[in-house]
């Protein structure tokens, strides 16, 4: 058995479109007994309203939570201290951001940035009025009003964080250094009793590196961010190009 995972945004969908290709190869992938697992930086209520029907498990908020069959099999959530510390950090940047907890995310920061995350889940997940008090965080977002600001945040965070632009909006969602979907993808691996050599991952951005790394297979798609592409063993084509469907071929997996 194998087990493959994905990360959405890049290369499993554009916003919530998947491909027909990419459809057809996980539904071949199951129906030849493979497990796939979506391997995102997105909350869990997102990745199961919409891509449920793709997978048998999922990894989320950058790889600090991980569930298998709506069972939670790796939980592990930003301590206070270091929540805190970013937090006094983007605010003195002036720097929008959202912090997620399981079911929502809660903003804080300039008003006028607000709705450029406002736009990036579902409705009513977005939370105004941050309250850190009592919350169980995992991982954050950010937005900025232009490409120097963004810069200064992450020259600020560049200790703490690896950062993931959206591209299409000045916003980026941010991993926290010490967990990632790399430890995930391993956690999932033992848990499953899955051989490190049947795992593959799929991915795009910055903070797919890590997950392609702990991969006994990373496959980096051709619309990929550089860096992520100089960390996998192999490079598909693009999203758009049937770039799922191709990385699974060369692989003989369907």
């Amino acid at each position: 058995m194998n087990i493959i995972f994905f990360d959405i945004d890049g290369t499993l969908a554009t916003g919530k479109n998947v491909p027909e290709s990419a459809r057809n190869a996980i539904r071949t992938l199951r129906d030849n007994g493979d497990l796939v697992f979506i391997c995102t930086g997105r909350n869990v209520n997102y990745v199961k309203n919409n891509f449920h029907e793709y997978a048998d498990g999922f990894i989320c908020n950058n790889g600090r939570l991980a569930y298998y069959n709506d069972e939670v099999i790796f939980d592990a959530p930003l301590d206070e201290l270091t929540v805190k510390t970013i937090i006094d950090k983007l605010n003195e940047l002036k720097a929008g951001y959202v912090f997620h907890t399981k079911n929502h995310g809660y903003y804080d920061g300039p008003d006028d940035l607000a709705e450029i995350l406002s736009i990036t889940g579902d409705t009513g997940y977005l939370k105004r009025g941050f309250d850190g008090r009592d919350k169980v965080f995992y991982n954050f977002d950010i937005c900025f009003y232009d490409f120097d600001h963004y810069e200064a945040i992450k020259k600020e965070l560049e200790d703490l964080c690896i950062f993931n632009p959206h591209g299409l909006h000045n916003s980026a969602d941010v991993t926290v250094i010490g967990t990632d979907k790399g430890d995930a993808l391993k956690a999932v691996a033992d848990k499953l009793d899955i051989d490190a050599g049947n795992t593959y991952a799929f991915g795009d951005g910055m903070n797919d590196i890590n997950m392609l790394k702990a991969a006994g297979h990373g496959i980096a798609m051709g619309n990929g961010q550089k860096l992520c592409k100089e960390a996998a063993e192999y490079i598909t084509s693009d999203i758009d190009d049937d770039g799922v469907n191709n990385g699974l071929r060369h692989y003989k997996l369907i």
